[in-house]
């Protein structure tokens, strides 16, 4: 029980007399702090009952305000948990906290352009894209300089060679490889599950799939070009050994050499699309490799009408028209036939982009 003072108050104990008269009740605080508490304890602004005293500021008197962008540990410009520097975190209005911390990167945007950035610097960076790419640029200009060679030591005899397609004939190959390529553009990171964290660095998932597809094609695309162009101009030099002569500048060559680009970019685009509706590696490349091989080989055994009809809007077929100088008889126009491929890859596409937007990652 508390014993009266000279003044009247109660006294409270474990205090001596000096204590009393120095411990004079903070702001927010009555007189009557409850037995137990220093003084120190109270001359602390917004401390509550047990809680130890927080630290001043560097710069700071003990109990000065500290400005609000100073952060819970009481040090300018690093902001932290209360009475921890270093912790992210800031003053709202009336004392309130935002956890979220400063904004660290105020001018950023999810934006289509940050998204193609950031797929380009994916592709860039990854080794193993860069592999399959040159993978591909060598077994495509390889077989097509063989075949090149090969065929211009043999021509036919009623000279129907289209020469312009035979250089590029690696395009048959190199394809294959591509798909690996376009599957794994975008099946790699649901089996890694990077794409969780690629969502939530780009929420809208419309414009992360398109600047993925925007980067496939325009890969794809500068990788066909080179190995379209390369294996033209090196078949050229072979078939001017054997006195055959093919140049850009003849009818339709040009335009067969850039649709070798063309094709290969289309068909990364097909196994992307197939990729993205399927999320798996094995079961896109495998499916895309169906599409373009197992229906070519399985309409050879059709009956002679069925497969004239069937056989030239097959996508092998359909698409390596965009190669040729001397289309078949029975076969469609070169832009008509690339035409229907590049239908095929826009299909597999857009089913992809329907998934992606419907299902969870």
């Amino acid at each position: 029980m508390s014993t009266p003072s000279q003044t009247g108050q109660p006294q409270n104990p474990g205090f001596a007399p000096q204590d009393q008269a120095a411990a004079q009740p903070g702001p927010g605080y009555g007189p009557g702090y409850g037995p137990g508490y220093a003084a120190a304890q109270n001359a602390v602004p917004n401390t509550a009952p047990g809680q130890a005293p927080m630290q001043a500021a560097p710069g700071y008197a003990p109990g000065q305000p500290v400005p609000a962008d100073a952060g819970f540990g009481g040090q300018p410009g690093a902001p932290g948990h209360y009475g921890q520097p270093g912790n992210p975190g800031r003053h709202g209005a009336a004392g309130q906290v935002d956890a979220a911390g400063p904004d660290r990167f105020p001018g950023a945007k999810a934006t289509f352009g940050t998204a193609l950035r950031s797929e380009w610097t994916k592709i860039r960076t990854v080794r193993s894209t860069f592999w399959t790419l040159l993978i591909t640029i060598v077994l495509t200009i390889g077989l097509s300089v063989l075949i090149a060679f090969g065929s211009s030591s043999h021509p036919s005899s009623d000279g129907s060679d289209d020469w312009t397609a035979i250089s590029m004939s690696g395009l048959f190959f190199g394809q294959l490889v591509i798909v690996v390529f376009g599957a794994m553009a975008i099946t790699a990171e649901y089996s890694t599950g990077m794409i969780r964290t690629s969502l939530t660095s780009q929420p809208r998932r419309a414009t992360l799939f398109w600047a993925k597809a925007t980067i496939v094609t325009a890969v794809a695309l500068a990788v066909g070009l080179i190995c379209s162009f390369v294996s033209f101009f090196i078949a050229s030099g072979i078939y001017s050994g054997h006195h055959i002569h093919v140049a850009l500048g003849d009818h339709g060559v040009l335009r067969a050499v850039f649709g070798g680009g063309l094709y290969m970019a289309g068909t990364a685009l097909l196994a992307f699309g197939l990729g993205a509706i399927l999320r798996h590696t094995a079961g896109a490349i495998t499916s895309s490799v169906g599409v373009l091989f197992i229906l070519f080989i399985l309409v050879q055994f059709l009956p002679g009408n069925w497969h004239t009809d069937i056989a030239k809007w097959i996508p092998f077929n359909a698409g390596l028209q965009i190669i040729a100088t001397r289309p078949a008889d029975d076969m469609l126009s070169p832009w008509a036939g690339f035409g229907v491929f590049a239908a095929y890859a826009a299909a597999a596409v857009i089913g992809g982009a329907i998934v992606m937007r419907s299902k969870d990652a």
